[in-house]
């Protein structure tokens, strides 16, 4: 039924629960695995007129540097991971200002059949101010989506 599974993962605790539980699945059904990781991208602000320490903020160079060492540390053990279970995975690492646009367009873009992501729960002020991104994804999505809290 399910042959290529986007598992979404943030690097936070339940993340990689979602991903464990993610690539059991993908191997107990001989699926492929697309693990997937969104880097906001970087946002310029305005600069008061008086000015700034030295290094108070990044250049759009040293946020890339960043957002690509930080997903590298998170997609090679995930990768060792799914070879380990016997699961034949590829990395994509994507920028996009809205994380559940971004896990939908590698979705389609890697012709995924199934989404995998997890829950953080949160509920009340928090997921009011800070939305949902699986909830997002869940209004949004045209494919089949595994929620794993």
């Amino acid at each position: 039924m399910f042959k290529r599974i986007l598992i979404a993962t943030d690097g936070s605790e339940v993340s990689r629960h979602a991903l464990i539980a993610g690539l059991d699945f993908a191997a107990s059904i001989q699926a492929s695995a697309i693990l997937a990781h969104v880097t906001t991208p970087y946002v310029g602000m305005l600069v008061p007129s008086y000015p700034l320490p030295a290094g108070f903020l990044p250049t759009i160079e040293e946020h890339r540097k960043i957002c690509k060492t930080g997903a590298d540390n998170l997609m090679a053990p995930a990768l060792a991971l799914a070879k380990e279970k016997g699961v034949s995975a590829a990395s994509v690492v994507i920028e996009h200002e809205h994380p559940w646009r971004g896990i939908l367009q590698v979705a389609a873009s890697e012709q995924c059949d199934l989404i995998c992501m997890a829950s953080h729960g949160r509920g009340g002020l928090s997921a009011l101010l800070m939305g949902s991104e699986t909830q997002k994804v869940l209004t949004h999505s045209h494919l089949p989506v595994l929620v794993i809290r």
